[in-house]
């Protein structure tokens, strides 16, 4: 009986070790697996790939994609992305499921600008016919993949999304170890039944009564024959000894199994997380095109150079700058710009537009820090400088509040935890810089002294015509973020109207060089407006606080001369 009983664990143990062997090998999993989409019949311009398509493996996502001709590969957030697209048709692959890429045609407009160099992408690059790309997340959120060809042709639609697949097979060890165990045992089994010799199952008793009589027991149930039972039990135990072994191997084999993932989708993002709208590469790339936008148009002294990356008030006082310096040559030229050394930024967490960064650089040609003023109109559009201004001396850029590695972005009408609202707090300096007025609301500085002495010397230098000066804050113009101790900077432009009228009729008015190449003539008998444009950086204090308004910096220019 044993014979045949080890010859059974022997065969079933070396088909386990054969099973488990195939499953490693013959019969073990891809190493990769794979989903994909393709529409050929599609014309949408863009296609996104959405981010539940990245979540199938939590540690590796290869997209590849296939296209007829040259086509952009684009990182940028989901929601950044989706703002883009807008109403454009296209094609959104949405996740994976079942194997295979799931995605929808959505209807819309049939072209759409080129997406190339928006600088809404953190990547970009470009590709002709294929593209192999491993994703990585830039940063903490939620992401997409925009891929166009250049607005107006199909976008590709032929993805590929591969990631690695649990192949380890431990079944395949758990067959091979309890294979192993019981093809011991079964060895083991044979061992003893030819230990005991042909029939030694059916002589076991004999010899059991011989070992009783040798020692003097009886056959009657006496104390002597009780380790006769004993001995019984205790070879049973032996036996199930490698029964037991193979048992807990197959337990702890189960419970060493590792945890699938393969086809997890991440985690959503949680709602009301908000995230810097531009990353430090981002900021960095936009700080160079700035940079070398301002440098061609102040060499050329041609405004047309500025424009794709100049814009508001930084544009307005360069723009009157060049046409003054046509003239007269002698009118000194705008601080340059520099993108670097980066001190530090403030960048907004809003996520609705127009957006705002703010950079502080200071170049070799700057003697002072430069406040630069960034501002994406929409979604389509690059960010534009829309404000230069040079810090006084003297005064400190406040630490600049990170919540989520941003600034919150302050609206200008709200006082909410602030001595001022930011439209209030230009207001008053206007008039501080107009009369004097406010002069407890407004800290003491360089700017507003020689605003005050150039005004006074211009109206004991013009006897012949009545000056006074007005100023007007550029509502549109007011931007304001938070900062660490819950103040704000906050960034607006004021135009300074000096009006100038005969004292007398029929009194001249005499113009200097500057306003003629702006008026068009170097005297006026009926009067003359002149507007300078006032790009201001100020600091108010939190709520409660008994310190005033700081001016941080400015930037003043000469802008328009206009007859009356």
């Amino acid at each position: 009986m044993r014979s045949k009983t080890a010859i059974a664990l022997i065969a079933a143990g070396l088909v386990a070790i054969l099973l488990g062997i195939g499953f490693r090998t013959i019969w073990a999993p891809p190493e990769t697996l794979s989903a994909s989409y393709s529409a050929g019949d599609s014309t949408a311009p863009v296609t996104v790939i959405e981010p539940a398509v990245f979540g199938v493996h939590d540690e590796r996502v290869d997209i590849s994609v296939e296209a007829d001709g040259e086509f952009l590969l684009a990182v940028g957030r989901a929601g950044d992305v989706d703002a883009w697209v807008g109403k454009a048709a296209h094609t959104s692959i949405t996740t994976v499921d079942g194997g295979q890429l799931q995605a929808e045609t959505v209807k819309g407009d049939a072209e759409v600008p080129n997406p190339a160099g928006s600088d809404l992408w953190v990547s970009e690059e470009t590709a002709d016919g294929q593209t192999d790309h491993r994703w990585i997340a830039p940063a903490d959120g939620e992401w997409s993949i925009l891929l166009a060809a250049d607005g107006k042709q199909p976008a590709p639609t032929a993805v590929t999304v591969s990631w690695p697949n649990d192949n380890s097979a431990p079944w395949g060890i758990v067959l091979v170890i309890v294979g192993a165990l019981l093809a011991v045992l079964g060895l083991a089994l044979a061992a003893l039944a030819r230990r005991g010799g042909p029939g030694s199952d059916a002589s076991e008793p004999t010899g059991r009564r011989a070992a009783a009589e040798a020692s003097g027991s009886t056959a009657s149930g006496t104390a002597g024959g009780q380790p006769a039972r004993s001995g019984l039990r205790l070879r049973a135990a032996e036996s199930a000894r490698p029964v037991l072994a193979v048992a807990a191997a197959g337990l702890l084999a189960a419970n060493a199994l590792p945890p699938a993932h393969a086809g997890e989708t991440a985690a959503p993002q949680e709602a009301g997380d908000s995230y810097p709208v531009l990353l430090d590469g981002q900021l960095n790339r936009i700080l160079d095109s700035v940079e070398a936008a301002v440098s061609a148009g102040d060499s050329a002294r041609d405004a047309k150079e500025l424009a794709p990356r100049v814009g508001g008030s930084a544009l307005t006082l360069r723009t009157a700058n060049y046409t003054v310096r046509a003239e007269n040559g002698e009118v000194a030229a705008p601080a340059p710009v520099s993108a670097e050394p980066l001190k530090t930024a403030m960048v907004g967490t809003t996520a609705a537009w127009p957006r705002t960064a703010v950079a502080v650089t200071q170049g070799k040609e700057n003697p002072v820090p430069q406040v630069i003023v960034l501002s994406q109109a929409g979604p389509r559009d690059n960010y534009k400088m829309v404000e230069a201004v040079q810090m006084l001396p003297g005064t400190t850029f406040p630490q600049v509040a990170s919540e989520g590695g941003g600034t919150p972005a302050i609206a200008a009408d709200s006082a909410e935890g602030l001595l001022h609202a930011p439209q209030q707090a230009l207001e008053v300096l206007a008039a501080n810089l107009n009369t004097g007025k406010n002069q407890d609301k407004v800290g003491k500085n360089t700017f507003a002294e020689q605003i005050r002495a150039f005004q006074d010397s211009q109206v004991k230098a013009n006897k012949n015509a009545d000056i006074t000066f007005s100023r007007k804050v550029d509502s549109e113009s007011v931007r304001a973020l938070k900062t660490a101790d819950g103040g704000a900077m906050v960034f607006g432009y004021i135009r300074n109207v000096m009006s100038s009228v005969p004292a007398e009729p029929g009194a001249t008015v005499e113009l200097s060089d500057e306003f003629a190449a702006l008026a068009g003539k170097d005297s006026t008998t009926s009067g003359v407006d002149v507007t300078y444009g006032e790009s201001v950086a100020v600091y108010v204090p939190p709520a409660g606080a008994k310190d005033p308004i700081s001016v941080i910096g400015v930037a003043q220019d000469l802008v328009d001369a206009k007859l009356k």
